[in-house]
Formats: structure tokens, C-alpha cells, sequence
């Protein structure tokens, strides 16, 4: 099967686009690498040097399955909503169009918890969407376009939540939490933690969202969406003692103001991915 991975010079697509590799599928890559590096790309991947939003239906050519990962990352939606709003809505509405004119068979679309914004309670599938940030609301628009293409291809929407592992950025304005952290410890011995550091999260290692990829490609659902993630809840101040104490030299923490939009409690049911795909999930290993 030819499968395409935008976003994949960048953290997740890459693990993507190698594992796609290993299972003996031709994949093609496409990134503008605003956020991804040639490095990241296994051996063996075809590379257009792209946007989503100027792909053509000749780079779509002979395509059977998307994997769409290519995104405006979560803090840059801070600095330009309007930017966020075209890379997340309008870059996936055009994505799915040209799909369905070159005959690509499956769409899988990497989304985000941020879609639910703060939930009183366990977050499921059938949770409201009340999102809280200018990127909690533009990739809530690219869900709602893919959901309008289930009758002409088979879609399948991951709700990722909190993913980290190699390869992924430790830019504050890119990257996670855990690798932010990481390179703050390394670099200064100094952790900035926006909040109290109270704040939950359900950290997943890139591994398992993998799998869940590759699931949604051979068991063929369509037109579902699914919380892609470990049911592992720790605050982020845990987190950061976890990796102080792994380091095991003398770090500092400097407390700033919360960001906007950023959401306190994360505790999610993972269990209809558990049933319907079979992905088990490792939970929170450093």
C-alpha cells in the first residue's frame, strides 16, 4: 500500500512513516519541516518539501491511505490564530478534497484532546467539545470536516493526548512538556512551569500512538473517532520531580503565569480504542 504522512519529518509522523516501513508500505512524506527535520525521516521514504497547503494531485498520485499529522503546533496558535485557523481547518478540508479526486481509500487524522477543553468528570468520545484555545478550535474544524468525508472514504479521527518520546521537540514554542523539560534540566537546571503545577495530564508514549495508526489502517473502521491514549494521569510537577530526580543534579523551578487556554484536568477513558482496536497502552515511562 502507497501511504502518505504529512507531518512527517516532524515527532509522531516520522515514527509513523518509519513503522509504515517496516510493514513493507511505500511511504511518502510531506512537510514544510517548519517544525520537522530531514533527520527524522526513516530510510527509504519519498520527501516533498511542502505545506499541505500547496499539495497538488499529482503528489498525491497512486495514494491509498493519509496519515494526517501535519498541524500548527498548540503555542504558535498564540502568536497567530488566524495562520492556525488555515493550517488546521482550511489545510485539512483541502487535504481531504483532493484525497477523495485521486481515490485515497483511508484518512486517518491525528487530532487532540484540546478538541474537549475542560471537562467536569472522565472525558469519553461522546464528551461535549468546548474547547478553550484558538488550537483546541481549529482542530475541532478540521475534525468536523473529516467527519463530512466518512461516506467517501474511510476516516478514522485520534484524539492524541500528551504524546512524548525520541525524536520530539524540546522548543517551548514546539515541543512537549517532557522534552522541554529535559532540555531545560540539561541545559540550565532550570524547569519553567506555567501554573501552579497542579495541572493533569495523560502522558502516551509515541510508540503506542504508532500502533493505534496502524490499527486504524487494517481493521478498517470508518467514520469513528477515538481517545488515542494512556488512562496514566500525573501533574506536571510530578512529572518535573520525576525527571529532577533522574537527573539527579541541582534544578530550579521558576513559576510563570498560565498560559491562555491551557486546561487543569485531563482524565480520559481510553477504553473504546482498547475494545474496538486493540492498542494497549504502556502508560508513563520516562
Amino acid at each position: 500500500m502507497r501511504c502518505l504522512v504529512t507531518g512527517g519529518a516532524g515527532f509522531i509522523g516520522s515514527h509513523i512513516a518509519a513503522r509504515l516501513l517496516k510493514s513493507g508500505h511505500e511511504v511518502l512524506v510531506i512537510d514544510d519541516l517548519s517544525a520537522g527535520k530531514t533527520k527524522n525521516m526513516p530510510e527509504g521514504a519519498e520527501f516533498i518539501n511542502s505545506s499541505i497547503l500547496h499539495i497538488t494531485p499529482t503528489d498525491l498520485e497512486g495514494v491509498d491511505a493519509v496519515f494526517h499529522n501535519a498541524a500548527s503546533k498548540k503555542n504558535i496558535c498564540l502568536i497567530d490564530p488566524e495562520y492556525d485557523m488555515t493550517v488546521n481547518g482550511i489545510g485539512t478540508l483541502a487535504l481531504l478534497k483532493l484525497s477523495v479526486k485521486v481515490g485515497v481509500k483511508h484518512f486517518i487524522h491525528a487530532s487532540t484532546g484540546s478538541v474537549y477543553g475542560e471537562v467536569k468528570g472522565t472525558i469519553t468520545e461522546n464528551s461535549p467539545y468546548n474547547p478553550v484555545s484558538y488550537y483546541g478550535v481549529s482542530k475541532l474544524a478540521g475534525e468536523r470536516y473529516v467527519s463530512l468525508f466518512h461516506d467517501k472514504m474511510k476516516t478514522v479521527i485520534l484524539r492524541y493526548f500528551h504524546v512524548y518520546g525520541p525524536r520530539q521537540e524540546d522548543d517551548p514554542n514546539l515541543g512537549g512538556v517532557v522534552a522541554v523539560f529535559k532540555k531545560q534540566i540539561k541545559d540550565g537546571g532550570i524547569i519553567t512551569l506555567h501554573g501552579d503545577g497542579s495541572q493533569k495530564r495523560v502522558f502516551t508514549r509515541v510508540e503506542d500512538v504508532v500502533e493505534a495508526n496502524l490499527a486504524a489502517l487494517h481493521l478498517h473502521p470508518s467514520g469513528k473517532v477515538y481517545n488515542c491514549c494512556s488512562n496514566y494521569q500525573v501533574s506536571v510537577m510530578a512529572l518535573a520531580g520525576a525527571l529532577i530526580r533522574k537527573a539527579d543534579k541541582p534544578v530550579s523551578i521558576k513559576y510563570l503565569p498560565p498560559l491562555p487556554g491551557d486546561i487543569y484536568n485531563f482524565d480520559v477513558d481510553n477504553s473504546k480504542i482498547l475494545q474496538e482496536l486493540g492498542v494497549s497502552f504502556s502508560g508513563y515511562k520516562l
